[in-house]
Formats: structure tokens, C-alpha cells, sequence
């Protein structure tokens, strides 16, 4: 007897594309013979997880209609199979077995639904992760067991495909973002620490939003610093250099060094680079409005965040030609304190590093072999810059990225309030980043959709968060 795992992405919202394909792929004697168990993840049905109080009653029919299907079409198939679904009941666990269904009892523990091994008629648990990455759950308890997880992108959460079989406590075989059917009986090791789930996660998302989206291509600037290089790699790491369009997109304040950097990570990756000289939009645009401007008026912030926008403009602009995505290249602490500008360099249909801080973002890059043998060195010595005027520096505006990282960190993460804050770090520098971030939330209620892949991503940040945080003079 041998036990698989199909882990790989289902059709979103489509049970009977699921349902033909799995009855398809059970039939096939040469790789399933009688007395297999095959284990299916929570997306198996709709290609999402169900979340039953939200489902239109309709809904819950008809994953009922498809799992009778999925019995039938098994009817001469001596393989089993357990699947969780949704119906009018509530949310279960099921057994199909020679064209019958039935009910299997189940617990459900933080983030999995949980079939002990009598229940499964296994000599292990079976435990259904039903929590995305970065979600809590709760590691069993038990010694024998295997985790089944799906794969799937739903509005910035991501299922990862987070296998692992344990047997008397050793994990033997371990898998991520895996494709193709899993056998137990085979030994199986992948790296599995917080900055390779990140990765995968990040390649995995942009897959399935392209898919799901109809897009072919993805379409980025890159700058020369660390943000638009990690995102330009993952994103040839997934698609493929043919797939990605790279732009740089230099001003007159772009240094040297950064034409450089963003000219050999291209060529590393074997991006073909387009160039296109920002300053004859950026003046054009500063003189239409300069006439209009009331005679108090400082400009200085206007003509940084017109470089900014003429940039996105121009992304954009090349998107609607091609019908490519535009990928934002933002990172979770320029968002949180708003350090990015709305309809700049806020662009894009999806943003990939909008929950990883930019301090992460250097351990990332060691951490990993692909952006480790890529991103050149002297993006990750140089300091961070927006370049947006003459010898700018992001530390001219914040303060350096490991202090500001570690104060969101406890402040986002941690939700700690404003009294321990200012107590740990000191009230200049406790206030200072509260305040940033509260004058901010305009901007993460408008921002791409980010990538969800901790507990407590900027877009979940809500008003009452902040209430009390600041002493009563701000």
C-alpha cells in the first residue's frame, strides 16, 4: 500500500475541471494499484479554501453535486481517497472508496483540520492544513502524522504546498510548492527556514496570479538598488528572462554606480534592458504647472515625487501596450511609514515584497543561492537611495533601516503599545515612527495587492490599531 499526496494547484472556482482531472489522473493503473490511499488538500474542490460562513448556500450544493461525481467516476478505481470539503452540514472530512462517500470524524485545531490515523485507517494522522502562509498553525502533537497542504493564491494569502510526513517524530520526507503526486514511501528533503518559504511563496504567487489573470509578461524598472533587483530575480527565477520587460528609467540625480548595478544584474539575469531618459516628461511636467503654483509654495517635494510618477507612468503606459503586469517593487517598511509615492513608484497590479522589510530583505539575499549568485555585491554594500535629488540618501528622511525595522517590527508584529514602545527605544524615535505610520495609512489603503506572508501585513492595519498610541500632546 502506498499513500500519495496531490498538492498541486487546482482551478479556482471550477469543481468540475477539478473533478474530471482528478478521475483522470486516478484511473491510471501504471501509477495507482488497489489498497493506495490519496490524501487531497482543502483546495481540491474549488481550487481555494472554502470558508463556509462566507459561501452561498448554492455553493455548498454544489461541492456536494461534484463530490458525488468524484465518488462515481471512482466507482472502478481501487484507489482511496480523503478530501475535505464544504457542504450545508458545515465543513468535513471525506472518504471516497469504490464510489462511496462518506463522513469521516475529524478535529480542528489552529489552522488544520485533523483525522486521527483510526479514523483514516492509517498508521499516521492526517492533518489538513487549512492556514496560508504566515498564518498561524499549530504544529500536532503526536509523533506519527502527515501534514497536507495545497497550493493556491487567494487575494495576497498564499497555500504553498507545505508537505511533511513524520514518523516516530523524524520528519522523513518534506516538500514545498511541490507539483507532482507526492509517495510517502520516498525519502524527500527541501529547505524549509522562514527566508526559502518567502521565496517560494513570492515565485508561487506570481505564477498563479498571472494564470488566474490571463497575463503572459510582467513588466518592472529597475533602479540600481536592492527592492527592484530582488523582484526583477524572482520574477525571472518563475517566468523566465523572455518573460520579463526591464526598464531603467534614469533622471538626471541617477547615479553612475546605479546604471552600473542595474546594467550587470540585467545582464546576470539575461534581461533584455530598455532605457528611457525620465527628464524631458519631468521637465514638462514642472513647467505646465509651474505657473499655477501660489507664491509660498515649495516645490522641492513636487519635483522628487513628479520623477517618481513619471517613472510609473511610463511602466504603466508600456503595460497597456503589451498587456503586461507591472510589478510594484516596494518593501514593507517604506510602505508602513509611507517612504513611496501614490501613483509612482506605488504602481503595479502586484506587489511582491509589501510584507517583507527591508532589513529581511538583506537576509533573503544571503540566504538564498539565486539571488545570493545574481544581485551583485555592490547593491547590497551601497547605502539605500531614492535618488530623487542631488546626494539623497533614505536615511536623510528615516531613520537607518535595521533601527526603523525593529521598532515596526514590535510596533506591527508585536503589537506593542505606545508606552513600552517609547520606553524601549526612547519617546524621539517611538513617536517619530508612530506618527510616520499614522500619516500613512491613506497610502496602505491605496497600494497594490501585496503579498500576505506574516501574521500582520500593512494592509491589515486598521484605524483603532493606533488608538492611545501616541501621548496626549501629538
Amino acid at each position: 500500500m502506498s499513500v500519495f499526496i496531490l498538492a498541486h494547484p487546482y482551478a479556482a472556482d471550477d469543481p468540475e475541471r477539478n473533478v474530471r482531472q482528478l478521475v483522470a489522473m486516478l484511473r491510471n493503473k501504471e501509477h495507482y494499484r488497489r489498497g493506495d490511499t490519496v490524501l487531497l488538500p482543502v483546495q481540491a474542490l474549488n481550487g481555494l479554501p472554502d470558508h463556509f460562513w462566507s459561501m452561498r448556500p448554492e455553493n455548498r450544493d454544489r461541492n456536494l453535486h461534484w463530490l458525488k461525481k468524484l465518488a462515481l467516476g471512482l466507482k472502478n478505481t481501487p484507489v482511496r481517497l480523503l478530501i475535505p470539503a464544504a457542504l450545508h452540514e458545515g465543513v468535513g472530512v471525506f472518504e471516497i472508496f469504490e464510489g462511496a462517500l462518506r463522513s469521516l470524524p475529524y478535529h480542528a485545531d489552529v489552522g488544520a483540520l485533523t483525522v486521527d490515523s483510526d479514523s483514516a485507517q492509517l498508521p499516521f494522522d492526517v492533518v489538513f492544513r487549512t492556514a496560508a502562509v504566515g498564518e498561524a498553525f499549530a504544529e500536532p502533537s503526536g509523533s506519527d502524522y502527515v501534514i497536507v497542504d495545497g497550493q493556491a493564491f487567494d487575494n495576497g494569502r498564499i497555500y504553498l504546498g507545505q508537505c511533511r510526513f513524520v514518523r516516530r517524530s523524524r520528519t522523513r520526507a518534506s516538500y514545498m510548492a511541490h507539483s507532482e503526486p507526492i509517495d510517502l514511501e520516498q525519502g524527500h528533503a527541501c529547505l524549509q527556514d522562514e527566508y526559502h518559504v518567502w521565496y517560494a511563496a513570492m515565485k508561487l504567487a506570481l505564477r498563479l496570479y498571472m494564470k488566474g489573470n490571463g497575463f503572459k509578461r510582467v513588466t518592472l524598472g529597475l533602479s540600481g538598488g536592492l527592492d527592484s533587483a530582488v523582484v526583477a530575480a524572482v520574477a525571472v527565477d518563475a517566468l523566465g528572462a523572455e518573460n520579463v520587460n526591464a526598464f531603467i528609467l534614469p533622471s538626471c540625480f541617477t547615479s553612475e554606480q546605479s546604471r552600473q548595478d542595474a546594467s550587470q544584474l540585467g545582464a546576470r539575469l539575461g534581461l533584455k534592458l530598455r532605457e528611457i531618459d525620465i527628464m524631458p516628461s519631468v521637465n514638462a511636467a514642472r513647467e505646465a504647472v509651474k505657473p499655477h503654483l501660489p507664491y509660498w509654495a515649495d516645490p522641492g517635494l513636487m519635483n522628487e515625487n513628479i520623477q517618481a510618477r513619471v517613472r510609473g507612468l511610463l511602466l504603466m503606459s508600456y503595460s497597456n501596450a503589451d498587456g503586461s503586469l507591472v510589478l510594484n517593487t516596494g518593501n514593507k517598511s517604506e510602505l508602513a511609514v509611507g517612504y513611496c509615492t501614490l501613483y509612482g513608484d506605488m504602481v503595479g497590479g502586484l506587489a511582491l515584497l509589501a510584507d517583507i522589510y527591508k532589513s529581511d530583505l538583506y537576509r533573503l539575499c544571503r540566504a538564498v543561492d539565486f539571488l545570493k549568485e545574481n544581485i551583485p555585491a555592490s547593491i547590497l554594500a551601497k547605502a539605500p537611495s531614492a535618488e530623487l535629488r542631488e546626494n539623497q540618501k533614505d536615511e536623510d528622511s528615516l531613520p537607518s533601516y535595521p533601527v526603523l525595522d525593529a521598532v515596526l517590527k514590535d510596533l506591527i508584529e508585536g503589537h506593542m503599545d505606545g508606552k513600552r514602545l517609547r520606553k524601549k527605544y526612547g519617546s524621539d524615535l517611538a513617536v517619530r515612527v508612530c506618527k510616520l505610520v499614522m500619516r500613512s495609512q491613506f497610502k496602505h489603503r491605496q497600494a497594490p495587492l501585496g503579498l500576505i506572508l506574516t501574521s500582520t501585513p500593512v494592509s491589515a492595519l486598521r484605524p483603532d490599531f493606533f488608538h492611545g498610541m501616541l501621548p496626549k500632546q501629538f
